[in-house]
C-alpha cells in the first residue's frame, strides 16, 4: 500500500486485466466496490507514499477509529496522503464524484454535524507531522498532521514552547482552527493567535495560503471558525523560549464537604492570577475515597518553581483536604499528571463521550453545588454514567484578553473560565437519550447562573452540536454575517459542513 500511487502507475501501462492489476497491488478488494476505474484514476494522482483503504481490508477499522464512536461519521474510504497535491487531488476527486470528505488528524472531533458525512473519504494527515524551527528561534513550521505530543515534545526538546492544546492525542491543527486553550494562553495567547500563516486546500481543491497580508479574510476565519474553510496543511507558528526546565504543581484531593470553600477560594485566586498559573479542576468519582460522591480533584500549574506554586497555593493548603502532592516536571510531562496523556480517558476509545461546554465569568457557588448534588444522584442511580466527570480549565486569560477581540473569528476573549461536562459512559443506546438530558440540565444549571443566561457561551472545538450559531460563533450580529459572507465566497458549495457549520 505504500507505493500503491507509482504501482497503479505502472500498472496502468500494463496490457493486463484490472483483477491481475489489482491483484498484484493487493487492492482487489476494489473491484468489489464497483468502483474500480474511479479509485485507480485517484491513485494515479497521488505521491508514491499516500495510500488508499477500503473497507474490506484488514486494517481500516483501526484507521478509523475514533475517540469516539456514537454519531461518527460513516467512511466509505481513507486516503492517507502526504503531500499537498495529494489533498488538492482527493479533494477534487471527492467533488467530481459528489463524495463527502472530512480531515483527520487525532480523530478526537465529537460534535453531531459529523454523523451527516455519509460513505465519506477521510483524508488522513497523520503522515504529515513535520517540527521544523526557523533558524532564528521564533517560529516554527508545523504539519497539518501533527499531534499535540509531537509538536509540544519537539519543541521542548528544541528549548521552545508555544500554546497548544493539552490532550496529547489531539491533531493540533483542530484546536487551533477553533482557538486553543492551553497553559501558555496566559502568557502569549491562543493557540491560534501564534498562527502567523497557514496553507490551506479549499473545499475546491486549490491550494492557498492565509495570512494578514495575503487572503487576511481567509485568514481572520481560520482563526476561530476554520474547520469550515478548509484543510491546513502547514502552519507557520510562534515559538518561545522555555523559561523554567521544570513547571512547579500543586495537586489537591478535597471531599464534597469543601466544595463551597473550594470554589469560593478559587474565585479569589482568580482575581490575582499570574499569566504563568492555571487552575485545573476535575469533579469525578473515586470510590477508593469515596464511595457515594465525586471528589474534587484540583491542581494548580505553574511555569515556575515548585516553591512559587506552594507559596500560590496556600489558601488551598489551609483548607481541609485529603492529600496533597507538589513538585515540579518538565512541561510535557504535566499531561500524566492531569490525565491528558495518550494513556488517559482523554485518549481511550472506546466510549461514549458527550460534551457540554460552557463559558463563565466567576465560579457560582450555589449552581456549583446543584452540578455536584446532580452528579452525586445520577452516579447513584444510574450507575452506568458514574464515569462522567465535570472539568474546569481557569487558565490565565491576559494574554488571550490582550489581543484585539475583533482580529479573529474566536468569539469568546473575555470569558475567565472554561468548564465542561463529559458524560461518558460504554456504548449503550438505551442510556443515550438519558445521557443528554443529563448533560445539558448540567450545563443549564451554570447558564441559569450565569451573568447572561440567555445567551450560551460554547467553545467550538468542545460543543456538542445542538447550541445556536450564536452560542459557538459569537452573539454580535457581525460575526456571522461576516462568517457567512466569507463562506459563501471560499466554500460557495458548503463542502466543509460536517463540524459545527456555519451554514
Amino acid at each position: 500500500m505504500e507505493a500503491l500511487a507509482a504501482g497503479v502507475s505502472w500498472a496502468l501501462n500494463q496490457t493486463v486485466s484490472a483483477q491481475k492489476i489489482l491483484g498484484r497491488l493487493g487492492l482487489a478488494s476494489l473491484l468489489a466496490h464497483n468502483v474500480t476505474g474511479s479509485w485507480t484514476e485517484l491513485a494515479s494522482q497521488l505521491s508514491p507514499q499516500a495510500s488508499i483503504l477500503l473497507p474490506d481490508e484488514p486494517s481500516f477499522d483501526t484507521s478509523i477509529s475514533r475517540w469516539r464512536e456514537w454519531h461518527a461519521p460513516s467512511v466509505g474510504a481513507v486516503v492517507n496522503v502526504f503531500t499537498e497535491s495529494d489533498i488538492s487531488a482527493t479533494v477534487r476527486y471527492a467533488n467530481e464524484h459528489e463524495i463527502p470528505f472530512l480531515a483527520r488528524s487525532g480523530g478526537h472531533g465529537a460534535t453531531e454535524a459529523l454523523q451527516a458525512a455519509k460513505d465519506a473519504i477521510i483524508i488522513d494527515l497523520r503522515g504529515w507531522n513535520q517540527v521544523e524551527i526557523a533558524e532564528d528561534g521564533k517560529t516554527a513550521t508545523l504539519g497539518g498532521g501533527a499531534s499535540v505530543k509531537t509538536v509540544v515534545n519537539a519543541l521542548w526538546a528544541a528549548g521552545k514552547q508555544t500554546t497548544t492544546g493539552l490532550c496529547e492525542c489531539v491533531g493540533l491543527s483542530a484546536p487551533i482552527l477553533g482557538g486553543g486553550h492551553g497553559w501558555l494562553q496566559g502568557q502569549y495567547g491562543l493557540a491560534s493567535d501564534q498562527v502567523i500563516s497557514a496553507r490551506i486546500v479549499l473545499p475546491s481543491g486549490e491550494a492557498v495560503t492565509a495570512s494578514e497580508e495575503t487572503n487576511p479574510d481567509l485568514f481572520w476565519a481560520l482563526q476561530g471558525a476554520g474547520h469550515n474553510f478548509g484543510i491546513v496543511t502547514e502552519w507557520e507558528y510562534r515559538v518561545y523560549d522555555i523559561k523554567n526546565n521544570a513547571w512547579g504543581y500543586s495537586i489537591f484531593i478535597f471531599l464534597a464537604e469543601q466544595l463551597e470553600e473550594v470554589m469560593e477560594v478559587t474565585n479569589k485566586m482568580m482575581q490575582t492570577q499570574p499569566p504563568e498559573i492555571a487552575h485545573w479542576i476535575y469533579f469525578i468519582n473515586l470510590p477508593d475515597i469515596d464511595p457515594t460522591r465525586p471528589i474534587i480533584w484540583y491542581a494548580i500549574i505553574n511555569d515556575g518553581s515548585a516553591n512559587d506554586t506552594v507559596e500560590y497555593a496556600k489558601p488551598l493548603f489551609d483548607i481541609e483536604h485529603v492529600s496533597v502532592e507538589s513538585g515540579s516536571t518538565p512541561m510535557p510531562d504535566l499531561a500524566v499528571k492531569v490525565f491528558t496523556s495518550e494513556e488517559s480517558l482523554g485518549c481511550a476509545k472506546g466510549n461514549t463521550g458527550l460534551r457540554y461546554p460552557i463559558g463563565l465569568k466567576r465560579y457560582d457557588l450555589p449552581a456549583i453545588r446543584k452540578v455536584f448534588d446532580d452528579m452525586t444522584e445520577m452516579s447513584l442511580t444510574v450507575p452506568e454514567l458514574a464515569g462522567s466527570f465535570f472539568m474546569l480549565e481557569g487558565y490565565s486569560t491576559q494574554g488571550v484578553k490582550a489581543i484585539d477581540e475583533k482580529s479573529s473569528a474566536f468569539p469568546h476573549r473575555d470569558d475567565d473560565l472554561l468548564v465542561t461536562p463529559y458524560v461518558v459512559y460504554k456504548p449503550n443506546a438505551s442510556l443515550d437519550a438519558l445521557a443528554q438530558d443529563y448533560g445539558e440540565r448540567l450545563r443549564g444549571h451554570l447558564l441559569e447562573a450565569s451573568d447572561d443566561p440567555e445567551r450560551l457561551r460554547a467553545y467550538v472545538n468542545y460543543a456538542h452540536g445542538d447550541e445556536s450559531l450564536e452560542s459557538v460563533y459569537g452573539w454580535e450580529e457581525w460575526r456571522l454575517e461576516k462568517l457567512r459572507a466569507l463562506k459563501k465566497k471560499w466554500d460557495p458549495e458548503n463542502r466543509m459542513r460536517f463540524y459545527n457549520p456555519i451554514v
